[in-house]
């Protein structure tokens, strides 16, 4: 992952909506996220949220073959599954955080 391609860890997003930072503050034309194709549940929160399939990757787990999904969400189609207005206030202090200065 480079700083051109947020990654939202659901985990986080149900905390904190990472993938509304990346488009209504940083203006992010896409961000990925993933899952192990064993957590469903996983996959379907992103698949609300209006992520798309966006390949695969094989891993070992614990020595053990394992298919992560890729997914990807663009900047269009957040603005599609956003449920309410998204405003981002103190962002500028918090550019330096994010390498972004």
């Amino acid at each position: 992952m480079s700083s051109e391609q947020p990654c939202c860890g659901l985990w986080l997003a149900a905390l904190f909506p990472g993938d509304h930072l990346a488009f209504a503050g940083l203006g992010a034309q896409h961000a990925v996220s993933g899952a192990y194709e064993d957590n469903t549940a996983s996959l379907e929160v992103s698949r609300k949220f209006g992520y798309r399939e966006d390949g695969i990757e094989r891993h070992a787990v614990r020595a053990e073959p394992a298919v992560l999904r890729r997914l990807r969400l663009t900047a269009q189609q957040w603005q599609q599954h956003q449920l309410v207005p998204v405003t981002v206030e103190g962002l500028p202090e918090c550019l330096p955080w994010f390498g972004l200065v």
